[in-house]
């Protein structure tokens, strides 16, 4: 027969074992819905890569992308942004981590409002004693996109960290 000390240890490890698969479970299904995001942020990165690939040889997907004589270099990211968003494979995105948060927003904070959220940052290049590089930072709907521009797609973790998905230039 069991004790009432080796019953308690037995209890013990018991609850242990269904906290522990419970856990496992949350983390599993975090892991799912962030691979989720992130897929989502491979294909706003793919649309970015096809429709600035048309744009650059002169065949524009999204007019509103695409710099005519009469805009005189004064073609900017908001129109842009927003008639990408109205394409078929971006407009049915969802935000797997947080339903009820947007899909795309500004960069990651660490707020519960971020989390799953799709960013994007513009790239701007840098030169300082020989060596070249980009620095990235929230894009703006007044920036110019009359030349090609450099863009990192992320997705926010369910932390509200910011996980790169892919870096192109459009």
């Amino acid at each position: 027969m069991l004790d009432g000390g080796a019953l308690v240890f037995l209890a013990t490890v018991l609850l242990s074992l269904i906290c522990i698969a419970f856990l496992a479970l949350n983390i599993f299904a975090a892991a799912h819905h962030l691979e989720t995001a992130k897929r989502n942020a491979e294909t706003v990165a793919r649309v970015l890569a096809d429709v600035g690939a048309k744009r650059k040889a002169g065949q524009p997907e999204v007019a509103e992308c695409h710099l005519r004589p009469e805009d005189a270099g004064k073609l900017t990211w908001g129109p842009c942004w927003e008639a990408i968003t109205k394409l078929p494979e971006i407009a049915k995105l969802t935000n797997p981590l947080q339903p009820e948060n947007n899909v795309f927003g500004p960069p990651c904070d660490g707020s519960d409002e971020s989390i799953g959220r799709i960013t994007l940052e513009k790239g701007t290049p840098w030169f300082s004693a020989g060596n070249t590089g980009v620095t990235y930072a929230a894009s703006d709907s007044d920036d110019s996109i009359a030349t090609e521009t450099p863009l990192r797609v992320q997705v926010c973790n369910r932390w509200g960290e910011a996980v790169k998905v892919q870096e192109l230039k459009f």
